[in-house]
């Protein structure tokens, strides 16, 4: 009887641990390995401001910032926080740095300009970096910029449908494939196309 109590609490505590996954998908298949001779060669993002809706219309808080980086699997996994067993509304984060936190200076962690993802104090860090090639032509999207016009940073909403332990946010590489990169193939500094770019990627997130 002490057993089954155990493992029903145990199962109890687990169901109430919120996870938040990474994957990046070519077709239905998830990449795993990175190198020169495939489509994507680097994938780099920041995620900030990551925040949980519930279902009460409360905002619960995972990270304020987080970088995800393909070739570090460790990185692609944000543990877990316990709601209390309430129902799990949306997904809220901000693809990218903000303004704010751009004019301070650069900061240790995962805001250290030594993880390649910071260009200057004038052009702030880099929101996105995806590198590879496609049809035998390489392509290199650093985007980012703080400062209007140039303001890259993206708010992402995703809506809930199932209840879970775990949820799997996905960045759909084919769509990327198709409707950023034939816009300009190399952006490596501030500008408006790496503006709209970046609405468009955020656009592409969806929960699996």
């Amino acid at each position: 009887m002490r057993l089954v109590l155990l493992l029903f609490l145990l199962g109890s505590l687990h169901l109430t641990a919120q996870r938040i996954s990474f994957s990046a998908e070519i077709g239905d298949s998830a990449i795993h390995i990175l190198d020169a001779s495939k489509p994507v060669s680097k994938l780099i993002f920041y995620i900030s401001d990551l925040e949980l809706e519930t279902s009460d219309g409360a905002f619960i808080k995972m990270a304020s910032y987080h970088l995800v980086d393909f070739s570090d699997s460790n990185s692609l996994r944000i543990e877990g926080i316990d709601l209390d067993k309430r129902e799990i509304k949306s997904i809220h984060f901000q693809l990218g740095i903000d303004s704010i936190t751009n004019v301070s200076g650069a900061f240790g962690g995962a805001l250290d300009p030594t993880k390649g993802m910071y260009w200057s104090w004038q052009s702030g860090y880099i929101n996105f970096k995806i590198e590879g090639k496609l049809q035998e032509e390489n392509y290199i999207l650093h985007l980012g910029g703080y400062a209007s016009p140039f303001k890259s940073v993206q708010k992402v909403v995703l809506p809930v449908v199932n209840q879970t332990d775990e949820f799997k946010i996905v960045l759909p590489l084919n769509e990327l494939f198709e409707k950023v990169i034939p816009q300009d193939n190399t952006v490596m500094s501030p500008s408006l196309v790496a503006v709209d770019m970046s609405k468009s990627i955020a656009s592409f997130f969806y929960i699996k």
